[in-house]
């Protein structure tokens, strides 16, 4: 009986599921870091906000506790938006005039809420634990 195919065309069908296989593999890794880069997720990317607010300044550079604005975050599963009149404690007496605060001062006179753009999105399942930034700030202050 003669031959349908070439000799060569068991060996062409094997390197082209082999090529197959990696073109696929490929494709994937592509997909998966594209969907994970920052282009996509904005991780480091700053986001536009009423106020530029840092926690580490307020937190590990002048040492206020986190508890002192978000009140709720040991009866609650989230921390919460501080009300702009514990921002304006401190606020109405150490740069009172400066006009990046206007926003803060003018929220606190119309008594209309700032409106911050969400920064992080954290799966329900996902638990933030405090301790470490209580024991954080108790270390900078001298204690422990």
């Amino acid at each position: 009986m003669a031959r349908v195919f070439h000799r060569s065309t068991n060996t062409l069908a094997r390197v082209s599921i082999f090529e197959l296989v990696f073109l696929l593999a490929g494709l994937s890794w592509v997909t998966i870091t594209i969907g994970r880069s920052s282009y996509l997720t904005d991780v480091g990317v700053a986001q536009k906000q009423p106020v530029p607010f840092s926690h580490e300044h307020h937190v590990s550079g002048l040492g206020i506790d986190c508890r002192y604005c978000h009140t709720q975050v040991e009866k609650s599963a989230f921390a919460g938006i501080p009300a702009t009149q514990v921002c304006m404690n401190c606020h109405s007496q150490i740069w009172s005039d400066s006009p990046m605060l206007e926003p803060v001062r003018a929220s606190f006179r119309t008594g209309t809420p700032l409106e911050w753009t969400r920064v992080h999105s954290l799966p329900q399942f996902a638990y933030f634990d405090h301790t470490m930034v209580d024991e954080d700030v108790a270390r900078r202050r001298g204690g422990r």
